[in-house]
């Protein structure tokens, strides 16, 4: 290949990748956070700091990811251009009639995880609940911070709001106790039983250890909230029923402790954000979908 064309193709990724970072940065910045009940807005801004430089990690790993892709076997020519060929027909297939047929292969066989369900279904239950909740929490995310900091919908922010009672509280409980669910399922399959078919790197440990205790820390902060009576937590308790229960073991005082509790929270959810591409939990979801890419995109994005 011209080594002219091999800087353009490099340089076309460069400017998508400072183009996605400088965009998601813009929008998490320029948002009000009115309803963000830290008193320290000290520790607001280390939160905001910190998830941008997380999400620069996150971009930086999805385009590894993929340049790793470009390299497989069978495949020749540099792989950048080949990635950038890959993102240019992908594009063209969301907005063709064909979008329907791979957004069916994404809930068939990265969200149902219809193959896995066949060799296990004990495997397949672990990886439905805590992907199924890890996607229903961050749906929730945007659509709690659309209502909350753009929209400015009144239902979602006063405290005994009905969509406020049923979607910040009872759904985002409900989503998390999916993924704690799976992920407990997880600790018993690695550390207790240890079936044969399965072999704990460390990697994999990290990966369930770091989730459950980000899932575990939000139902703690959320009891933290609800103990406390911190503004946004004072009424629906029962609706957040399982950081209700750790409400119920916490005394009222434990709410001076709530700006470091979310703090603590917020950092690590944003370092979840970075490991994310890193992690099986993004092979877990794109595995799949790369194989039926692979086999629906023309051949020329090969050469």
């Amino acid at each position: 290949m011209a080594k002219g064309r091999y800087l353009k193709d490099r340089a076309w990724l460069y400017a998508l990748f400072a183009t996605l970072v400088g965009a998601s940065s813009a929008v998490i910045l320029s948002l009000p956070y009115e309803t963000v009940y830290v008193r320290d807005r000290s520790y607001l801004g280390l939160f905001l700091v910190t998830i941008v430089l997380c999400l620069v990690v996150f971009f930086f790993g999805m385009f590894y990811n993929f340049l790793i892709w470009m390299r497989g076997k069978g495949l020749s020519g540099a792989p950048e251009r080949r990635l950038v060929k890959t993102i240019s027909r992908s594009l063209r297939v969301v907005l063709s009639r064909r979008f329907g047929r791979v957004l069916s292969v994404f809930m068939k066989d990265a969200v149902y995880l219809s193959k896995l369900k066949d060799r296990s279904l004990t495997r397949w239950a672990m990886h439905l609940l805590i992907l199924g909740g890890f996607i229903v929490t961050f749906i929730l995310d945007l659509v709690v911070t659309f209502s909350l900091d753009i929209a400015k919908y009144q239902p979602m922010i006063a405290d005994n709001g009905w969509a406020k009672v049923w979607v910040r509280d009872f759904a985002f409980d409900l989503a998390g106790f999916l993924m704690l669910a799976g992920l407990l399922i997880a600790v018993v399959r690695r550390f207790v039983t240890r079936p044969d078919i399965v072999k704990t790197e460390v990697s994999d440990a990290a990966s369930v250890l770091f989730l459950l205790a980000i899932v575990l820390g939000g139902f703690v902060l959320e009891g933290i909230g609800i103990a406390g009576a911190v503004p946004g937590h004072e009424s629906g308790g029962p609706y957040s029923f399982v950081g209700y229960l750790f409400s119920k073991a916490l005394p009222s005082t434990v709410g001076q402790y709530y700006d470091v509790a979310w703090l603590i929270h917020g950092l690590m959810s944003a370092l979840l954000i970075a490991y994310i591409p890193f992690s099986k939990l993004f092979h877990m979801v794109a595995s799949p979908i790369a194989i039926e890419a692979d086999r629906m995109m023309p051949t020329g994005v090969r050469s």
